[in-house]
């Protein structure tokens, strides 16, 4: 699938690189939802590795609700024992 996007001839809008586009695009559409991490670093240009950079940078969590409830489940199940 190929997308092209027009940017408006403002003043910034210019500086604005291609790459670092698709990964914003990526990290915004993983952090809603959209995709899932494979899949938003495929459409980002990046391993899954330096995806997850990118999203550390970002300051977006790939940590889940579901993990959190796994999570909290274990501790649950250590402290009985």
């Amino acid at each position: 699938m190929t997308l092209t996007l027009q940017l408006p001839d403002q003043p910034g809008c210019g500086d604005i690189r291609p790459e670092e586009a698709r990964i914003d695009l990526a990290c915004s559409m993983f952090a809603r939802g959209a995709v899932s991490k494979l899949a938003a670093a495929a459409l980002a240009g990046l391993d899954f590795f330096r995806f997850q950079d990118a999203l550390a940078e970002r300051r977006i969590s790939s940590y889940t609700e579901e993990m959190l409830d796994e999570d909290m489940r274990n501790l649950a199940s250590l402290k009985a024992a």
